[in-house]
């Protein structure tokens, strides 16, 4: 919890710009102004740029540090500038502790310390054990002790002695007050109690009372004083604003304990209650920071693999260089003493054979790194695979009961619920599998359309209907303008139109507070049975920054205020609206006023659809010939299985049950069936081995392939062993029915 005193210690050595760096700032920005890191910097622009990064590290964009640090020291290196060359490796080492990299952050304070070793600086050596202090104040408090202590031994008498020997003790005794060591925090606490009111603490004096205060409560708990520790825990609650979040974290623990020691559990209840809501906004936090880290990782990796493609390059130069200079050489060689061609000849020879080999080793080199990046994409799509699965099954259980229940007549009086049951478990399904599919969109089958004939008035107020709880708690009222010149029955892709507005929706109920949302569609052009429409989605909400606005369209970025506390989700949203939209042929418009509102619209083309057509998906075929037909259902999961058999008893058909492929075989073996729905995935003996023992006795009984799982070629994986057709779970009812209809 000692990171407000790292960032004090941070900021004596790392953010101290001279009036004339800071002016030049204003001006000198590299993205803004399309500098490149590569450049040569002078020493005016190094010092503003270096403040630009430190800006980025205040903002936790750590990203853009190790972007552009490393070019940075290198350059500081050039021009012989020591204190931008220590600045710029602390403030890269601090990002990596910000990203709880430890092995990074202590390779370059390492560096760091071994440069200002070399330079004499003690102020630079202290403020480096200092920040190693804290790289391992967690992880290996032992080791942290140790590096304070060293800060300790070196009595730097500087201008900011007093704050920086103030800061060493005080993480001292925090550090020994986690470990419940009481003498040695009391020996560190009476160091630092009568520093607190010296004239040099001054810019710091409300942080470092707050901050003491805190390690005092603490040291209290520890010597069984709990009324003491509740006083001097609230003194230092009256300093919250500017202490670190950590440290108002630790308070609200010590008042817990404080008041559970003196059992006055109402208080307790209450201060609970606050420390709960700080440990969810943390939780958010760290969610946030996981993504960012996520986000650096692969970074890395991308410039280590750029780093590995230059020296390649490099090598190939300097080989290319050398060849010529070899045959420049010949030349002259050959030109002045004809008696030592033979000799050179045999250089040249000998300097091709040792190309070619090394040509040889990294051709090597470069299948075996093709063998692993192949591997690696094996891997990922056998990832996508077991997800899939995992998330289709238990959605499988609920689009089935709830389908099962909306043709229950004993629960018609939940008809209502069902249904908007039922819409969600689908519209929850369509989103599974776009995300499954998000890097897919460029494929085939990313750009497949579903066209089906559909209600849009319905599809509407289902959408409306499924954001009522968040819009009532929100308190905003919802408008939906339905244009009367449109049709009441459209033919086109209903599930991604219904991502589309869902998506659009969910934004503008979780960015809307007391306002209103209204969902609009206006018909814009009619050609004969070809239509225009116009959809809008406007809000009265918080509105995006215009510094802000691009960024929201970027994958897994949520772009908020401060103050935006309970903003949540996976930042998709709007990305995979537009990739939709890009299939659907059309594209997203944003207007946004910030403080304002926001609308999101876009123009879609549909065509007039007809109930003949929604009859016909339906009830193409009779299905009262299903009647008394017998099937084995083959599945280990007994809510499957509980599904499926409520769909057949529906529609008359009889039915037995199996729970792995070797039971379905022995069942087989003594029993006669018209149709086999089989599991793929199953313990004792899958579905693809137990199809495979069928047939080796039975060739004629149909059997259907029920499964949660995608395949990335059927027909080798799966129709080749017998399998007369796949139906991927969850299903509609009627395309399980129309299925078994054409195995009769």
């Amino acid at each position: 919890m000692r990171i407000i005193l790292y960032f004090i210690t941070f900021f004596l050595v790392l953010f101290k710009v001279s009036n004339s760096t800071a002016q030049y700032s204003d001006n000198l920005h590299p993205y803004a102004q399309g500098y490149k890191v590569s450049s040569n910097f002078n020493q005016k622009e190094l010092d503003s740029v270096t403040k630009v990064l430190s800006n980025y590290f205040n903002d936790g964009v750590y990203e853009k540090i190790l972007q552009e640090t490393p070019d940075l020291i290198a350059n500081a290196k050039e021009i012989d500038s020591y204190e931008t060359e220590l600045k710029l490796r602390n403030l890269l080492g601090n990002a990596f502790v910000r990203l709880d990299d430890l092995e990074r952050a202590d390779v370059f304070f390492s560096q760091a310390l071994a440069l200002a070793e070399k330079k004499h600086d003690t102020l630079g050596l202290v403020t480096m054990y200092v920040n190693l202090g804290n790289t391992y104040f967690t992880e290996d408090r032992s080791k942290a002790a140790g590096y304070f202590k060293k800060g300790l031994d070196y009595k730097y008498k500087g201008s900011n002695s007093v704050q920086l020997n103030f800061i060493i003790n005080h993480n001292l005794a925090e550090l020994y007050l986690g470990l419940d060591n009481v003498e040695l925090t009391k020996h560190f606490l009476e160091k630092i109690e009568d520093q607190i009111d010296l004239k040099e603490m001054d810019n710091r004096r409300n942080t470092f009372i707050g901050t003491t205060t805190y390690i005092k409560a603490g040291l209290a708990l520890l010597e069984n004083k709990p009324q003491e520790s509740i006083g001097l825990t609230l003194e230092s609650l009256k300093y919250q604003q500017y202490i670190d979040e950590n440290y108002k974290f630790g308070n609200y623990k010590h008042l817990m304990a404080g008041y559970e020691a003196v059992k006055d559990y109402k208080k307790l209840n209450e201060v609970h209650k606050v420390y709960d809501s700080l440990k969810d906004l943390r939780n958010e936090k760290e969610t946030v920071k996981q993504q960012q880290i996520a986000r650096v990782e692969l970074h890395l990796d991308n410039v280590v693999q750029d780093l590995r493609e230059s020296q390649l390059e490099n090598q190939l130069v300097t080989q290319k260089a050398s060849v010529g200079k070899m045959f420049l050489l010949f030349f002259i060689v050959v030109a002045a003493l004809l008696l030592l061609v033979a000799i050179l000849l045999l250089k040249a020879k000998n300097k091709r054979d040792r190309l070619v080999k090394g040509l040889i080793t990294k051709n090597k080199q470069y299948l075996e790194a093709k063998e692993k990046s192949e591997k690696l994409a094996n891997s990922n799509t056998r990832f996508l695979s077991t997800i899939s699965h995992e998330l289709r099954t238990p959605l499988y259980g609920i689009v089935g009961l709830s389908a099962t229940f909306l043709k229950d007549p004993r629960l018609a009086d939940f008809k209502t619920e069902f249904k908007s049951l039922k819409f969600s478990a689908d519209y929850l399904l369509a989103l599974v599998n776009d995300v499954l599919h998000i890097n897919k969109f460029s494929s085939k089958e990313g750009h497949r359309l579903t066209e089906v004939h559909f209600n849009l008035s319905i599809l509407l107020n289902n959408i409306i209907q499924t954001f009522t709880f968040l819009n009532e708690k929100h308190n905003n009222i919802i408008t939906k303008s339905l244009d009367p010149e449109i049709p009441t029955l459209l033919y086109g892709d209903q599930t991604k139109l219904s991502q589309v507005l869902m998506n659009l929706m969910s934004n503008a109920s979780k960015f809307t507070e007391d306002g209103f949302i209204s969902l609009t569609v206006v018909k814009k052009e009619c050609l004969k049975d070809n239509l225009k429409l116009y959809f809008e989605v406007k809000d009265s909400g918080k509105g995006i920054h215009p510094d802000h606005q691009k960024g929201v369209f970027e994958e897994f970025t949520q772009v908020k205020d401060s103050f935006d506390e309970e903003v949540t989700g996976t930042g998709l949203g709007l990305p995979i609206v537009n990739k939709i939209l890009s299939i659907l042929g059309t594209s997203l418009e944003m207007n946004s006023v910030y403080n304002v509102g926001t609308t999101f619209s876009f123009i879609l083309d549909v065509k007039v659809g007809c109930l003949e057509g929604i009859k016909k998906d339906v009830r193409s075929t009779d299905i009262k010939s299903l009647e008394g037909k017998r099937v084995l259902i083959v599945d280990d999961n007994k809510i499957n299985q509980l599904v499926t058999q409520k769909v057949l008893e529906q529609h008359g058909l009889v039915h037995l049950t199996a729970s792995n492929g070797k039971e379905a075989v022995d069942i087989v073996e003594k029993e006669i069936f018209d149709f086999i729905l089989m599991d793929i995935n199953m313990p004792v003996m899958n579905g693809i081995e137990a199809t495979r023992r069928i047939r080796e006795f039975d060739v004629e009984t149909p059997i259907i392939a029920l499964t949660a799982t995608n395949f990335v070629d059927p027909e080798k994986e799966v129709y080749c062993h017998g399998v007369n057709s796949i139906i991927v779970k969850p299903y509609d009812t009627e395309h399980l029915l129309q299925a078994l209809l054409q195995e009769m």
